[in-house]
């Protein structure tokens, strides 16, 4: 683990660079709380509208500048620090991080990426495309830039967000809330399957043979189950997950349409933007986010963390609960059935407070989204961590 650095707020001095922006620009700054907070509620209003694709510079500029992109950067962290700590994508070069950053906006997910490259110690430069149909906010995203003085190469490219012909290829290409602006107004069968084509595209045209693709969506259940049967499709068509997911199945929570998975990390917002956050009715604690991490071949993330295993792989794809004499979560992997084969499910497991054990004792510390190892594998129809069972949980950046 890389501590708990690798993703977090803001600093304090990112709010003197914005609020310099936005008074050029005559906009509400951070300390206008009332006036900000009305336009990031109109703002949030907006995203949350599926009848709506986009909040256009020219209409919510003010908000995306102080808070959207504020609230954003710690997500393109947080997606992309498995591949990161693991060392999964390896710069042709050795030397330069080739990104593409599809729908960049103010360039928040590139932001992201630069951060938990320095979080883990590595000095690689980084050239940046970012590809959006609002030039506007291209040039707003490279004030950004400037201000920081940041050693951060960026070509902005205005034009179609499905369509990033001619652009070469990449390390890693991101695309951060812009699939939930494609296709609104498509059945949602059509919708999902032109999603798949878009990202089949990135991953054929875009993404180097040691790359990956990215792909980062609001944690909302309808937009994150649209996600798991996105990823269904392209694993059916040859590309390989390499996170969230410890396996390429088929995704266990479209079994049920109460299900999906999505992260929630204890990634608070900067002190500064709390007051605007509660004045426009949002939270302002947790980062909340769905991601997908695919590679056009490669191992996942279960081989790239420990490749020797001896029992289940499994994700925690739940908070822990705790209720009278047990602790319980759910958990997505490969689990052991008495009546087959093992199965991929997506199962609830317990374990009562009788069985805890020194070899069990990890599970009263699990955490949405950590990788643990049960040995042995707890059976599917019955999932139970018993006092004989070893529990070990693998270090994921935080």
């Amino acid at each position: 683990m890389i501590g708990d650095s690798f993703v977090r707020p803001l600093e304090d001095d990112w709010r003197e660079t914005l609020d310099r922006i936005a008074r050029r620009r005559r906009w509400p700054t951070s300390r206008d709380v009332e006036r900000l907070a009305e336009r990031v509620a109109a703002l949030s209003r907006a995203y949350n509208d599926p009848a709506r694709s986009r909040a256009p510079l020219s209409e919510a500029g003010a908000a995306r500048l102080a808070f959207s992109f504020v609230r954003d950067v710690p997500k393109g962290a947080a997606a992309v620090r498995e591949l990161v700590a693991t060392g999964a994508v390896d710069p042709g070069d050795g030397e330069t991080w080739r990104v593409l950053d599809v729908g960049a906006g103010l360039g928040a997910m590139t932001w992201g990426v630069v951060r938990a490259l320095r979080a883990a110690g590595r000095t690689h430069r980084i050239h940046a495309t970012w590809l959006d149909e609002d030039g506007e906010a291209l040039r707003l995203g490279s004030e950004i830039v400037r201000e920081r003085a940041l050693d951060l190469q960026v070509r902005g490219v205005a034009g179609p967000v499905d369509d990033a012909r001619g652009l070469g290829r990449f390390d890693l290409v991101i695309v951060g809330d812009t699939l939930t602006e494609i296709g609104v107004a498509l059945p949602e069968e059509a919708r999902t399957l032109a999603h798949v084509e878009i990202l089949r595209r990135m991953l054929d045209r875009h993404v180097d043979d040691r790359g990956a693709l990215i792909v980062v969506e609001p944690a909302l259940r309808d937009r994150t189950r649209r996600l798991h049967r996105v990823r269904d499709a392209l694993t059916q068509r040859g590309f390989s997950v390499f996170a969230p997911c410890l396996h390429s199945a088929p995704c266990p929570a479209l079994a049920r349409e109460s299900d999906w998975c999505h992260e929630d990390l204890t990634v608070d917002l900067p002190d500064w933007l709390s007051p605007i956050a509660r004045a426009a009715g949002l939270r302002r604690q947790g980062l909340t986010f769905s991601y997908l991490v695919l590679k056009r071949s490669g191992v996942g993330l279960a081989a790239a963390m420990q490749p020797l295993w001896t029992g289940a792989r499994l994700r925690v794809v739940s908070d822990r609960r705790v209720s009278k004499g047990k602790c319980e979560a759910f958990l997505c992997g490969e689990f052991h059935s008495a009546a087959s084969a093992p199965v991929v499910a997506r199962a609830r497991v317990a374990r009562l407070d009788r069985d805890r054990t020194t070899a069990n004792e990890a599970w009263d510390e699990l955490r949405r989204g950590d990788v643990i190892e049960i040995d042995p594998s707890p059976d599917v129809d019955r999932p139970r961590v018993l006092r004989a069972t070893a529990v070990r949980s693998f270090e994921v950046p935080r």
